[in-house]
């Protein structure tokens, strides 16, 4: 993967907006939250290697929350940036 490869993926656009949004429920994903879940996504695919996502997912969604800590943004939000980092990076 390349650095261009991450810099695409992180100045993508969010595509969700928080769980208890303001009203007309404009308040996306922070920038810094986006960066921290496709760091989580290509740290898990460096890790775990050539396992499928499938059978990780529910693992990873555990590590999440405890990585969250006192700010939690539910996996749901993050699970497809996750999953994209995860993904982008070529094994073997």
């Amino acid at each position: 993967m390349t650095h261009t490869d991450v810099d695409w993926l992180c100045a993508a656009p969010p595509r969700r907006s928080y769980q208890g949004a303001g009203p007309g429920g404009g308040d996306c994903i922070p920038h810094r939250v986006r960066e921290l879940a496709i760091a989580y996504g290509l740290g898990a695919r460096a890790h775990h290697g050539e396992r499928h996502w499938e059978d990780i997912c529910d693992q990873l969604a555990v590590g999440w929350e405890r990585l969250c800590g006192r700010e939690p943004v539910p996996w749901a939000q993050v699970e497809s940036d996750v999953e994209g980092a995860w993904r982008l990076v070529q094994t073997g």
